[in-house]
């Protein structure tokens, strides 16, 4: 009798300890779960204000400036100032399609699809002429050979789109220079101007400068996202960029590919 006794309270013992560890492990599982979505969201609701910081906000920040120098012109050359005003207009109309575009684009692009060397450079040089309309002449080198995925191909623009907006905003300069290169293992992005450079000068790769609160923002958090490296150098005979992305980094969120 005891030894049934002890049978079933050690059975009973053991279930509940399995009904036990089930219920931590389901628990476990669902704030696992809950802490997965949470971080995805953030993670999404970050790319999205990045996307929107690097694409919509630079764009008005072109068409803000012609503006300005239109106001500069109205008394002096109606001619200059209708043509300035009609390049807005079509900076303005180039915008919508293209966020209309990134919208219907939210989905995300197949993995497997792939931006040849001709289409990135293709896509910079277009950037880099609407840049000259009211910045400084930019100068293009783009890759001879290679290709990259289009997601990445997306980020490449959006590194060259804010870097050289910073340019024209804050660097008075004459001529920048862009250059894209592909290798085997990464692409590599080159943007130097000859302007006055940053408001500190000295040679910092990316640790440096996240840890003294230096450089753009978002172009370190986008570096960062892709485990890409960064150096930035500035003089008082202007800055370089120079950015390396490895061709193989799985991007942590999703990219949209319009731009290509």
């Amino acid at each position: 009798m005891v030894a049934a006794s002890y049978n079933f309270f050690h059975e009973d013992d053991e279930l509940l300890e399995g009904v036990t560890r089930q219920v931590v492990s389901d628990a476990n599982h669902l704030f696992s779960k809950t802490r997965i979505e949470r971080d995805g969201a953030l993670d999404e609701r970050t790319r999205l204000a990045r996307e929107l910081h690097d694409g919509v906000l630079q764009s008005l920040t072109g068409a803000a400036l012609q503006l300005e120098a239109v106001t500069r012109l109205s008394d002096q050359d109606p001619q200059s100032v209708r043509e300035r005003l009609r390049e807005v207009q079509d900076l303005i109309a180039h915008e919508q399609r293209e966020l209309r575009t990134w919208i219907q684009g939210m989905k995300g692009a197949s993995p497997t699809a792939m931006a040849s060397h001709a289409d990135l450079t293709a896509a910079l040089d277009t950037l880099c002429r609407r840049v000259m309309r009211w910045g400084p002449r930019v100068e293009l080198t783009g890759p001879t050979e290679g290709a990259i995925s289009r997601t990445l191909g997306d980020q490449v623009y959006r590194l060259v789109e804010e870097s050289l907006s910073n340019v024209a905003r804050h660097a008075h300069a004459q001529v920048a220079r862009v250059e894209i290169r592909i290798s085997a293992n990464d692409v590599r992005i080159v943007v130097e101007d000859d302007g006055c450079g940053f408001p500190y000068h000295g040679r910092y790769d990316l640790a440096a400068l996240n840890s003294r609160g230096l450089g753009p923002v978002s172009l370190k958090e986008r570096v960062g996202s892709l485990d890409g490296d960064l150096v930035l150098t500035s003089t008082l005979s202007g800055s370089r960029l120079d950015i390396s992305l490895p061709l193989h980094h799985r991007i942590r969120a999703k990219s949209t590919t319009y731009r290509l």
